[in-house]
């Protein structure tokens, strides 16, 4: 499918330079051989500067253009004085720190997942985005993805599995505690924010929302059942993630979604999700991001109709007209991070607001954190309380450690 996309030429840098930045470097070089030309990668930052040259080494290879290496965000603003936008793929308790130097220095911004690590870092990315007149963009691939086009047209627009009710998700399993792994970022809660629920939960939680709308409120038990040690150093410390939750959603539209994990479940483990209209139900086995990486699912409506994924995305194909194909899936690209990225890049080339910006990612966040709420609390927990900080328990020993 050809595009031709117009708009000013944008020059980017990488900020953080880890595993997630692999994959977003693997989407431009998608993007590149699609014949997506109207941006340049100009600088790696990370504080490892090992890192950043090895990743600025792979663009120069992908791209035959130079890129400049720095340590640090300050080091990148003094230096590089025609950057438009930064792709920040830190980790999570940095994220509002990095964003805020970032937006301050009139750079704009695509902040991976989760986009602050508390509600308030996120207000205060929000904040910086609206008072520098810059974009604040949330790195989120998932709904991009057609295989989650192809649920949602099948919920919202077809008509094909009547009015949404019901979703139900569970993931049980088994990893061994007495296995103890080298300590990571995400092992601290003051850098991780915590476990599962808004790690790759943070795909899902912006997934349920794309699907089925806002949600009214939540009640969660979050526990953890056992104590994970990782080495750090010559010392062990203990992980402070959840390794269990079981959940439950009211939607503002009526849809009742259930979703339980737990890595602590001796014996044989299972995962199944399952989305149900009035017509039919939709069944995968990825309860963070599913139909995103693989076209596994299956649907099948009252009547005994059956259809595969992938013969559902080529009903959804089938129905949209050319200028719809374009604007979803420009140069045929149907993958949801390159996607993510060409919109961060269209909308600094154009001037246009990206899909998913900020704003729209608090609202995810504080679905996440309203598990957390709840489950500290073991009280039903209301959404419209988590945004407005009234409810904060959870949350307020990080806020303090980050003088939110």
């Amino acid at each position: 499918m050809a595009t031709r996309s117009r708009g000013k030429k944008v020059t980017l840098a990488i900020v953080g330079c880890g595993g997630i930045a692999g994959s977003h470097l693997r989407g431009y070089g998608e993007l590149l051989e699609k014949g997506e030309n109207r941006f340049r990668i100009a600088a790696t930052v990370d504080s490892d500067r090992t890192r950043a040259q090895a990743m600025a080494s792979q663009i120069e290879e992908k791209t035959g253009e130079s890129v400049n290496v720095y340590r640090s965000i300050d080091q990148l603003l003094n230096k590089e004085k025609n950057l438009d936008g930064a792709d920040i793929c830190g980790p999570h308790g940095l994220h509002h720190v990095m964003s805020c130097k970032l937006l301050a220095g009139g750079v704009n911004i695509l902040c991976e997942k989760p986009i602050g690590i508390t509600v308030k870092a996120t207000k205060k990315i929000i904040a910086a985005a609206k008072r520098h007149k810059r974009i604040a963009a949330t790195a989120e691939q998932c709904r991009r993805s057609i295989g989650q086009r192809t649920i949602n047209w099948a919920f919202n627009k077809s008509g094909l599995l009547g009015d949404p009710r019901i979703w139900m998700a569970v993931s049980s399993s088994w990893q061994d505690p007495k296995s103890v792994p080298n300590w990571h970022w995400r092992v601290d809660r003051k850098m991780g924010g915590c476990g599962m629920i808004m790690d790759s939960g943070a795909h899902w939680v912006d997934t349920m929302r794309y699907w089925f709308g806002e949600i009214d409120s939540v009640y969660a038990r979050v526990e953890q059942l056992e104590k994970r040690p990782h080495r750090k150093g010559s010392r062990l410390v203990n992980d402070a993630r959840e390794d269990f939750w079981t959940s439950i959603f009211n939607f503002k539209s009526g849809v009742i979604g259930t979703w339980s994990w737990t890595i602590s479940a001796p014996g044989k483990g299972f995962v199944q999700l399952s989305l149900t209209g009035s017509k039919g139900t939709i069944v995968d086995t990825d309860i963070f991001h599913p139909a995103t990486n693989q076209a596994r699912g299956e649907c099948q409506l009252v009547d005994g109709t059956t259809y595969s994924l992938p013969k559902l995305q080529k009903k959804f194909l089938g129905s949209l007209s050319k200028d719809e194909k374009n604007r979803l899936f420009p140069y045929g690209v149907t993958g949801g991070m390159p996607l993510e990225l060409w919109d961060f890049i269209d909308a600094l080339s154009t001037g246009r607001n990206v899909e998913i910006d900020a704003d729209e990612g608090l609202r995810s966040k504080a679905v996440c954190e309203a598990l957390y709420e709840s489950g500290k609390t073991k009280q039903v927990v209301k959404l419209s309380d988590v945004l407005k900080g009234t409810v904060n328990a959870y949350q307020r020993d990080v806020d303090r450690y980050w003088k939110l």
